[in-house]
This record gives C-alpha cells, structure tokens and sequence, in this order.
C-alpha cells in the first residue's frame, strides 16, 4: 500500500471513510458531491473529514481527481485503490466463511459470490432478474459438475 509522507498509511486516520471511498468508486466515476454525500451518510462523519481522507487518498494515489470545471470534479478509482479494494474484500469473505462451519454452506456462498460477479460482467438486458435467475441455476450446475469432474481426476490421480 502507498504511504503517505512520514510513513502513515491514507487509510490509518480515518480507516472506515478511507473504505467507503475507495468502495463508492468501485463501480465507476462519480462527482465529488455524490460521493461526499454517499460517505457522510454511510458513515455519520463530517464533511471536512470526508474531504480531508479523499485529498490524502488522491495523494496517495488510490483515487485520481479530474477537474472538469471548478464546479464539476470527479473522482475515480485508480488501479492501486482497487487492490485495495480487493484485498478488503477478501478478508472480509475470509472471516464470514470461517465463521461457517458446514462445508456445504461454505461452498455455496463461494459459489454465489463467483456467480455475483460473473454477472455483473455481463452486458445490462441479460442481467434482468429473470435472466440472472436462470444463468445462475445453469452455472451452479456447472460448478456442480466441476467439482464432481474435479473429485474423479483427483480420485484417478493420486489413488
């Protein structure tokens, strides 16, 4: 992770509004007054504080700043920030999972995540909840046999 000068990360001060938003622009771009306003609502702080992570974190090069006009700024998530992002996110999805006991249910949800983000790559009329629907229950299916495919070879493999 980027340091910022004396060697304090951006996400040390304020670690909670550094997350929401590097999270906020995970999607894509937004203008500096949407974003505020997502942030001081999620996490109940004030708007300086808000202002004051996002230029540490543009410092920092997690998010870049575009200034389009003086009333027209917008923020992006730069690539560094993403990893960020998804290094989070996995810790996060690492603690839930091993609160979990049952390896089934562990599976599933691991499967649903896999699936989560494989459509949301997916172009937006073939993501209506119809669609999505049944493109989960084929590809859950497909990792089904995956994973029988995979028990066989191994089986064949080292038995």
């Amino acid at each position: 992770m980027l340091k910022q000068p004396g060697n304090q990360s951006p996400l040390a001060n304020n670690p909670e509004v550094a997350m929401e938003l590097i999270s906020a622009l995970f999607y894509g771009p937004k203008r500096s007054s949407r974003i505020v306003h997502q942030v001081m609502a999620a996490t109940e702080v004030s708007e300086p504080t808000v202002y004051a992570t996002l230029h540490e974190l543009v410092a920092c090069n997690l998010i870049e700043k575009e200034e389009r006009s003086r009333r027209k700024v917008i923020y992006s998530l730069t690539e560094e920030g993403r990893k960020i992002l998804e290094k989070e996110h996995f810790v996060a999805i690492d603690r839930m999972l091993s609160g979990i006991k049952n390896p089934s249910r562990r599976r599933e949800i691991l499967v649903e995540l896999l699936l989560q983000d494989l459509i949301s790559d997916l172009p937006a009329d073939l993501r209506n909840s119809v669609r999505k629907d049944l493109l989960r229950s084929t590809a859950a299916g497909e990792v089904d046999d995956l994973r029988k495919r995979l028990v066989r070879i191994a089986s064949a493999l080292f038995v």
